[in-house]
């Protein structure tokens, strides 16, 4: 019990950042797909969330300091997201420049609360699906013996 935890923490800290690290991690280990999303969907949405909040603040402080908004960096951002658009930039967001950073740019460029989530929610399933699934297609849990090392490493 206390390693499967330990999994799921290592798996929700993986996916926190880059969402397709964390399924892999599932399917080496032989966790169900339920399992996996619990453990690697929700909590990139809460990070995500937590992007959000912050980028809320963001606001605030910008607003309140009277600096540009826009900087050179999110000027390059800003010109990509023009030219791909929202539903690009979210899909790629996972594994690009991770989810906090694209909800608190999405904040920063006032994009709508639910469409910004619905796409995320939509490229993380989709990114932990493709990650899950090519896992356990090709079998490399077997094949690398990770659970074998996993149990002579708590020994």
């Amino acid at each position: 019990m206390e390693s499967y935890l330990l999994l799921g923490l290592a798996m929700a800290l993986l996916s926190i950042w880059k969402t397709y690290s964390g399924p892999a991690l599932a399917a080496f280990v032989g966790f169900s797909y339920p399992e996996m999303l619990l453990f690697n969907a929700l909590p990139a949405l809460v990070a995500g969330y937590f992007g959000w909040f912050v980028g809320r603040y963001s606001l605030l402080l910008y607003s309140s300091r009277n600096l540009r908004p826009f900087r050179p960096r999110l000027r390059r951002f800003v010109k990509a997201w023009k030219r791909y658009g929202n539903t690009t930039m979210a899909m790629l967001a996972p594994v690009l420049v991770g989810i906090p950073l694209y909800t608190l740019i999405a904040k920063r460029l006032r994009q709508s609360y639910s469409a910004t989530f619905v796409l995320l929610a939509a490229s993380i399933l989709w990114w932990s699906g493709l990650s899950y699934g090519l896992v356990s297609a090709f079998e490399l849990g077997e094949q690398l013996n990770l659970q074998g090392l996993l149990d002579k490493v708590s020994l």
